[in-house]
This record gives structure tokens, C-alpha cells and sequence, in this order.
């Protein structure tokens, strides 16, 4: 079970039924600044292209422990969220100062279906994720890529290159 510990850093509510039709919205989970570039630059390129998109930056982490839930430990959550803070830095750097409308948000729960529970919730058409790595990457990364393929909903699962272009 997902908590939602909704942290938006930029509101951005979820465009009305008319306006979806005009902009994507993409979710880009966001572990660490080399993974989250990638995605990024996907929705620099697709801007580029001509698409009108909105970015969702997404950071899950662990669940509190239920002491801390309970007590509600204030120095645990200001740690938190100065932890997403620098998590969130290179992709908000990358896209400020472009026509691209973001927020940033952060969620506490299994990682795969938090990702995929915020972007129905966030109403994004995409999640943009990079490719499946190989051999001990993929053995690191936990798998998330590959499972998250296999759940997707609603979204649509996009795996990017280094350089930000779509696997096909």
C-alpha cells in the first residue's frame, strides 16, 4: 500500500479533459541525477519536436518506520525532504528556463506501484523511464524497468537511451 506523502515542490493540478488532449504529461521517476537526465532530455527532445509536455518528476522513497510514522519525527521528515531537494536539483536545473510547465513530488511506498499509482493520479499519459540496463546494472537496479513493464495501466512505458531517445 502506497502512503501518500505528496510533497509538490510546483503545483501542478491535472489538466482538465480539453487540455490533456493538447499536453502530455510524462512522469519521470527520479532515483538519481544520471538516470532522471535521460528522461529529461526525452521531454527537451519531444519539446523540441513541437509537443506541448508537462513533467511530473517523481521520487519514491522507503517507508517510514512505524515508530517514526507514529511519532512523526519533524527531523526525519526535514532529512527527507533535503534529500529530495538534491535528488530533484538536476532535473529541475535542466528544465528551467524552458517551455516546459514541471513539479516534483515525492511518495513513500513499493516503488513500481507508487510510480505507476502516481501517474494515475497525476493523469500522465507516459512514464519515462531508462532502458532496462544489462548483466550487474540490471541486478543493482532491482529490476524496477522490467517490472514496471509488465504492470503498466494506464500510461505508457517509455525507455529512453542515454541520450534521451526512445527504445523502440
Amino acid at each position: 500500500m502506497s502512503t501518500a506523502v505528496a510533497m509538490p515542490l510546483e503545483a501542478m493540478p491535472a489538466p482538465p479533459a480539453a487540455h490533456r488532449a493538447k499536453a502530455r504529461r510524462l512522469l519521470i521517476p527520479v532515483k538519481d541525477a544520471k538516470a532522471s537526465n535521460r528522461a529529461v532530455t526525452y521531454a527537451i527532445r519531444r519539446r523540441a519536436e513541437g509537443l506541448d509536455v508537462a513533467v511530473c518528476l517523481l521520487h519514491v522513497e522507503e517507508s517510514p518506520t512505524q515508530w517514526q510514522a507514529l511519532l512523526g519525527d519533524v527531523n526525519a521528515r526535514a532529512a527527507r525532504r533535503r534529500q529530495a531537494d538534491r535528488v530533484f536539483a538536476p532535473a529541475m536545473r535542466m528544465l528551467e528556463g524552458l517551455d516546459i510547465e514541471f513539479a516534483a513530488y515525492v511518495r513513500s511506498g513499493p516503488v513500481v506501484f507508487t510510480i505507476l499509482d502516481a501517474a494515475e493520479e497525476l493523469a500522465c499519459d507516459e512514464i519515462v523511464v531508462p532502458a532496462p540496463g544489462r548483466g550487474l546494472f540490471s541486478l543493482l537496479s532491482r529490476r524496477v524497468v522490467p517490472v514496471l513493464m509488465a504492470r503498466q495501466r494506464s500510461a505508457r512505458l517509455v525507455a529512453v537511451t542515454n541520450s534521451g531517445v526512445a527504445v523502440s
